[in-house]
């Protein structure tokens, strides 16, 4: 289906009036897409052409034409595109946008702890045909704008959600839990704030853990956790996909590129490239 084009904690600036958003995204040049971050809405990718490898809470998830990615409030998540041109919509709400003041059974047993992010969704979806049918209904209307149009993005949301809580529910989560990977990602955010910013200085882990108030130890294996990669494997993972971008777009030679995204050594560059982008970077240069 052809549908209109249209930091770490990202900003989201939804209208507040009607706080749903749908965006498409075109890519043509490999690597990251979709810088790490996570924020409070609720966010589904539905992937119209290409392939992409989304990661969700450190969790590798391939993907490609007419799938689905589910991402739950606060889950933090990156993405990188692996084919030559990668075609996907974003579709973003506050969940508040479908509570109700009004006390009953679909508040109390569902809406309420869907707001409070205490019911988790599976991120990888299967092919569910009757579930991307809804998405792509979804998508339509919020672009065609016709009258009643929100009535109707509003109602799709919801058919959404009852697929997802029938088939696709994964963990409901206590508010201490909640609490507890608010303040993770809350400590760690100016950590890989910095990072993004500063990858092709020479960071220490000390200097990185101190900057959390915690010890070495305790830092790697958070980190870990949340982002599936060491301190160093991370660094060398923002580093790398800046290469992708000179090697492809850029007039300098691979000595120049390594020094320019951090590595003092273009033998090691080289090795660490081929081993993670499956190419050597003499090759993607030519």
């Amino acid at each position: 289906m052809n549908i209109a084009k249209n930091s770490l904690k990202c900003d989201h600036s939804i209208n507040r009036d009607f706080p749903v958003d749908i965006h498409r995204s075109e890519h043509q040049r490999l690597g990251t897409v979709i810088e790490c971050h996570w924020h409070e809405n609720f966010e589904l990718l539905y992937f119209e052409q290409g392939e992409a490898l989304i990661y969700c809470n450190s969790r590798p998830i391939r993907v490609g034409p007419g799938e689905l990615i589910i991402i739950n409030s606060n889950d933090l998540h990156y993405g990188e595109n692996l084919s030559p041109q990668l075609v996907y919509y974003v579709v973003e709400f506050d969940l508040s946008f479908i509570h109700s003041n009004k006390i009953d059974l679909c508040q109390t047993k569902y809406m309420t702890p869907l707001v409070q992010n205490r019911i988790l969704f599976r991120n990888q979806i299967d092919q569910n045909n009757e579930l991307l049918a809804e998405v792509r209904h979804l998508i339509d209307e919020y672009y065609r704008q016709e009258l009643g149009y929100e009535l109707a993005v509003k109602a799709y949301i919801y058919r959404i959600l009852v697929l997802l809580l029938r088939f696709y529910g994964e963990q409901t989560i206590s508010e201490t839990e909640k609490d507890r990977q608010r303040k993770t990602l809350d400590r760690l955010s100016p950590v890989l704030e910095y990072m993004d910013c500063y990858y092709t200085e020479k960071l220490s882990l000390s200097q990185l853990s101190s900057m959390a108030n915690m010890s070495d130890h305790y830092f790697c294996r958070l980190f870990k956790n949340l982002t599936g990669k060491s301190p160093t494997e991370y660094i060398n993972h923002l580093r790398l996909n800046k290469a992708v971008t000179l090697l492809r777009e850029s007039d300098l030679n691979i000595t120049e590129i390594a020094l320019a995204v951090g590595f003092n050594d273009s033998n090691y560059f080289s090795r660490l490239f081929k081993k993670y982008k499956h190419v050597s970077p003499s090759k993607m240069l030519k």
